[in-house]
This record gives C-alpha cells, structure tokens and sequence, in this order.
C-alpha cells in the first residue's frame, strides 16, 4: 500500500478486487472466486473488532509483528461464506492476479 488511508480497514467486501483462484483444488474448497484486499493483519484485526458481530469471520492472527496480507471473502454468494486474513505469499500462490477491480 503506498498512501495511508486512515479507512482502508474497514473495506466492504463490494469494494473489494475479484480474484480466481489458481489451481482446482483451491477452488473446489473456496470457490471459484474469491474477494480481497491488501491489508496487513493488524488492520485485518480492526476489521474483525468492527465487523465480527455483523459477518462471519475468522479471528485475526497473533499481532506480535506487523505483516502485509489480504482480507479474503472465500465461498462468495454461499451460506458458509466467510472472511479471513491471509498472508501475501499465500495469497499470491493461491490467486494470483485481480481479474476484477471495484469502480472508483
């Protein structure tokens, strides 16, 4: 992330990027396509605080160091879809590239 958005925590999942997951076994356990945005796991940890009650989530990672991730929306339009935090070499192995990007 290059600028500091005092907001970016607490992005919506409609503002999110769409990814396509890389191999079928990954899609086969969490869709297809999946939402996410770059965040570290201490603003994940602020999203989780904000949006916990509200939306089903895992619970935030130890915060003992600051790594970079992604807030991830896995099993999109499913009953059991969910948030998580993962971190950015994870990520990037099971996704890839954005096929999509919100309008601004």
């Amino acid at each position: 992330m290059s600028e500091y958005n005092p907001d970016r925590p607490y992005i919506r999942v409609q503002d999110m990027a769409t990814f396509k997951a890389i191999d079928t076994e990954t899609a086969s356990m969490y869709g297809r396509t999946v939402r996410a945005a770059e965040i570290s796991n201490v603003d994940y940890k602020m999203h989780f605080t904000r949006f916990h009650e509200t939306s089903s989530m895992k619970p935030p990672p130890s915060c003992g160091r600051i790594f970079m991730g992604y807030v991830v929306v896995r099993k999109l339009g499913r009953p059991d879809q969910y948030e998580t935090w993962m971190p950015d070499h994870v990520f990037e192995e099971l996704y890839g590239q954005p096929v999509s990007t919100p309008e601004t």
